[in-house]
């Protein structure tokens, strides 16, 4: 019960999220927004602990593969897509991949840079 609880909590977040992406009309995925109203509520409700969702988020995660099912279907379709514009998604996915690496590690060295003076 205490795991149903608790997935109803996520989706509900998730619900609202993508309520807030359609009155707003924002480019943000609804379920991105979703977390971060969860994020605001957790900040806003200290009492309420951080993990107070795992047992319930585990189980999504446990059957994460599952959520990969219709973007394979989706590649096998379009595989045509694929192989036309194959060079051109590899250096996009290549430097997109540098870039996020690049960018992670700047931040992090800058915020522990920041944390020792």
């Amino acid at each position: 019960m205490k795991k149903i609880v608790q997935l109803a909590l996520i989706f509900l977040f998730y619900f609202f999220g993508v309520q807030v992406k359609e009155w707003l009309s924002l480019p943000i995925p609804g379920s991105i927004i979703g977390l971060l109203l969860l994020l605001v509520f957790i900040i806003v409700f200290k009492n309420l602990p951080v993990n107070a969702h795992a047992d319930g988020a585990s189980v999504l995660i446990r059957n994460f593969t599952l959520f990969f099912i219709p973007t394979t279907v989706a590649i096998i379709l379009y595989l045509d897509l694929f192989r036309t514009w194959n060079a051109i998604s590899f250096v996009t996915v290549l430097a997109s991949t540098l870039l996020t690496i690049v960018l992670t590690a700047w931040a992090v060295e800058r915020s522990i840079g920041k944390g020792e003076a």
